[in-house]
């Protein structure tokens, strides 16, 4: 009884010395493995923590660029807008892996890969928002040039078109020159025609007018008093002109009364010829054409008048080819 009890303090301490020592083993191995949880835990909040911080930065930074890009370009809002809505949804699911109370290492490699996938479609956005305003500054250039040219082109039609209406304008300038130089060779062409017709128009030197009475016998008496008279007798002498051709000429005789009238009957031969003078036609007492040879010739025309001739002033006129030949006045009594 003795020997038992005097060996259970040995054996209690063998025990609490055995307990002792596997709770020193269970310390030294377990311990280190539990530190070493404890900071991979906490190297992992960090990381996720550092990933939270650039993803915001990065995130605000794409906004800024994107809301630069609206300011630039307000065509682009639109698009923009949708990005930023996509992006803003990316950025939430990305904190939602992140922002746990722990988090693990699956999760944190998935929040990378997400950022990762964030961060190529923010690239993506930025490369298209650059690329579409790229485009419309060369769209504006274009534009810019093409309306250059459209001011060249316009002012080089309104050059055309005004060299097209200074040419018509020149044009109907040289018409009417030409017109005009046309009437003018006409005219010439026609005082030329005057001028030898003057030329060639027969000449007289001498007129004598004589009333005379003509008897049974047929022959011819001067009278002094018109009364008497019967006839009017007008002599004369063709003088030779060489710008005359020979052949037949007619020699219009106008006898003008007192009150300044042409004496005229057309059943006895009167008639009407052209005054070339004042172009206009004039009444005529006789004609009588003649076959001229171009020497002196003398003639004479008569008028008659059955109730004789009243006294006073009387003018004789003689006309070839509408040109006055000579002229000469007689007092009758």
């Amino acid at each position: 009884m003795s020997s038992r009890k005097s060996k259970l303090p040995v054996i209690l301490g063998a025990f609490v010395v055995g307990l002792l020592g596997f709770n020193a083993y269970l310390l030294f191995n377990k311990l280190p493995k539990a530190e070493k949880a404890l900071s991979a835990e906490v190297t992992l909040r960090e990381e996720a923590q550092l990933e939270l911080e650039k993803l915001e930065t990065e995130y605000n930074s794409t906004i800024a660029k994107l809301d630069d890009a609206i300011a630039e370009n307000q065509e682009l809002a639109s698009t923009i807008e949708k990005q930023k809505e996509e992006l803003g949804k990316s950025k939430s699911r990305i904190q939602g892996l992140l922002n746990k109370g722990k988090t693990t290492k699956e999760e944190l490699n998935q929040a990378r890969m997400l950022i990762a996938s964030f961060t190529a479609e923010k690239n993506g956005y930025l490369s298209e928002i650059a690329a579409l305003q790229r485009d419309k500054k060369d769209l504006i250039a274009a534009k810019k040039v093409l309306t250059t040219e459209k001011e060249i082109l316009s002012e080089t039609v309104e050059e055309q078109r005004v060299i097209e209406e200074d040419l018509r304008k020149e044009k109907r300038g040289l018409e009417e020159v030409k017109e005009n130089l046309e009437i003018e060779k006409e005219a010439l062409t026609e005082e030329k025609e005057n001028f030898k017709s003057m030329a060639s128009v027969l000449k007289t030197n001498k007129i004598i007018t004589t009333p005379i009475k003509v008897k049974s016998n047929g022959e011819e008496k001067e009278v002094k008093f018109g009364k008497r008279a019967d006839k009017m007798k007008v002599c004369f002498d063709v003088l030779e002109n060489p710008a005359a051709a020979n052949g037949p000429e007619t020699i219009y005789m106008r006898l003008m009364n007192t009150a300044g009238q042409t004496l005229a009957v057309e059943a006895l031969g009167s008639g009407e010829f052209k005054d070339m003078i004042s172009g206009k036609p004039a009444r005529y007492t006789i004609s009588e054409t003649i076959d001229y040879e171009n020497a002196p010739t003398n003639m004479c025309m008569y008028w008659a008048s059955e109730k004789g001739f009243e006294k006073g002033k009387y003018t004789v006129e003689l006309y070839n080819k509408g040109y006055l030949m000579g002229r000469e006045i007689v007092l009758l009594k």
